[in-house]
C-alpha cells in the first residue's frame, strides 16, 4: 500500500497565510479503478466522521486501484464563522454559492481556482463521490442519470433524488457529467451533526459501492435489507405565518394524509397555535434547522407517495 499526501497551492491570505487543498492518496499494489470522495465543498457541512472511517479502513482492506480523498474541498468556506456558527454554503465575497465556480480557472478568483484544482483531482476516476450534509436531514442520494441507478441502489439510502433540472449555474456534478466521468452526491445527514446511526447507514453503503468496482473485498460488506426508492420532484410547505415550530413527523417516516406534520405556536396570539397536516401521503426528507419562522418561510420537505419510484 502507497500513501501520499498532496498539497495543492491555491494563494496566500492578506496575512501571507497559504491557502491550500490537501488530497491523500491511497494506492494498492494491484492495479484497479481509480475513485475520487470529496467532502466539505461547504464550510459547517461535517462528514469528516464518514472519510475518517473510511481512510482508515481501506488503508488496511484496499486490494485494488485508488483512492484520492479530499477532506475539505473548500478551505475558504469552511473560514466563514460567526459566534459559534460555521456558514459556509455561500461565498461572503460575490454571494454564490461555493459550489457554482466549475469549471474554474487556473488563474482566475479563488474560487475559480477551488474548482479547477478539484476537478484536475477528480479527472480519470471511474467515479467520484461528493459528500455533503442537507440542513435537519436523513441521508440521501443525489444523482442525474439513470446509469447511476446502480451506485444508487447500493448505497441503499431509502429516498434519492434525480436531479435532472436544467440550472443557471454548472455545479461540480454538471461538470462531471459532461465529462462523462460518474458521480454521485450523497448527503450524509444534517448540518452540524454527529449521528452514529446516519455515519453507519453511509458507511456501509459506500463500503458496498467500493465492493463493486473491485476495490475491496465482499466480504467487508453487509447486504443492505431495506427498498430505494428514488424521485424527482419534492414538494414543501411554507410556514403560513409566523411563529414557532414544533416538528409532529418525524424524518423518513412515511405519513398519510391528514397526519399531523407540525404546529406552529403563533407569535401574533401568545397561548394560541396552529396544527398543520399532511396534503397528501408521502414522507419527509429534510427540513430547515430551526424552529424560528417567518410567513413564508420554508419549513419542511416532503415527498409524496405518488412521486416514489422503486430501484
Amino acid at each position: 500500500m502507497q500513501i501520499t499526501q498532496e498539497r495543492i497551492d491555491l494563494g496566500r491570505t492578506v496575512t501571507d497565510t497559504p491557502i491550500e487543498l490537501v488530497a491523500y492518496r491511497l494506492t494498492a499494489p494491484t492495479a484497479g479503478k481509480k475513485v475520487y470522495i470529496q467532502s466539505g465543498m461547504h464550510g459547517g457541512e461535517i462528514t469528516h466522521w464518514t472519510q475518517h472511517r473510511l481512510y482508515n479502513f481501506l488503508k488496511e482492506n484496499l486490494q485494488a486501484g485508488e483512492i484520492v480523498f479530499v477532506p475539505f474541498a473548500n478551505p475558504a468556506a469552511w473560514e466563514q464563522r460567526a459566534y459559534f456558527y460555521t456558514f459556509g454554503k455561500f461565498s461572503l465575497y460575490d454571494g454564490r454559492d461555493f459550489n457554482y465556480h466549475f469549471p474554474g480557472k487556473a488563474d482566475g478568483s479563488l474560487n475559480q481556482r477551488i474548482a479547477r484544482a478539484l476537478f484536475g483531482l477528480a479527472e480519470g476516476s471511474a467515479l467520484v463521490l461528493d459528500l455533503h450534509t442537507a440542513r435537519n436531514s436523513i441521508p440521501f442520494g443525489i444523482y442525474s442519470k439513470d446509469d447511476y441507478q446502480d451506485i444508487i441502489r447500493d448505497l441503499a439510502l431509502p429516498y434519492n433524488f434525480q436531479d435532472q433540472g436544467e440550472k443557471a449555474e454548472i455545479e461540480f456534478m454538471d461538470q462531471l457529467d459532461a465529462q462523462n466521468i460518474p458521480n454521485v452526491c450523497v448527503e450524509c445527514g444534517s448540518h452540524d451533526e454527529y449521528d452514529a446511526a446516519k455515519n453507519e447507514q453511509v458507511f456501509q453503503g459506500l463500503l458496498r459501492v467500493l465492493a463493486r468496482l473491485g476495490l475491496i473485498d465482499k466480504k467487508h460488506t453487509i447486504a443492505a435489507q431495506n427498498d430505494v426508492f428514488s424521485f424527482q420532484k419534492d414538494a414543501k410547505i411554507i410556514a403560513p405565518e409566523s411563529g414557532f415550530i414544533r416538528y409532529d413527523t418525524p424524518l423518513g417516516v412515511p405519513f398519510k394524509k391528514g397526519d399531523g406534520l407540525f404546529t406552529l405556536y403563533r407569535t401574533a396570539a401568545l397561548g394560541e397555535e396552529t396544527r398543520v397536516s399532511a396534503p397528501e401521503d408521502g414522507v419527509v426528507y429534510k427540513r430547515a434547522p430551526t424552529h424560528i419562522y417567518r410567513v413564508g418561510d420554508d419549513t419542511l420537505h416532503y415527498v409524496p407517495k405518488a412521486n416514489l419510484k422503486r430501484l
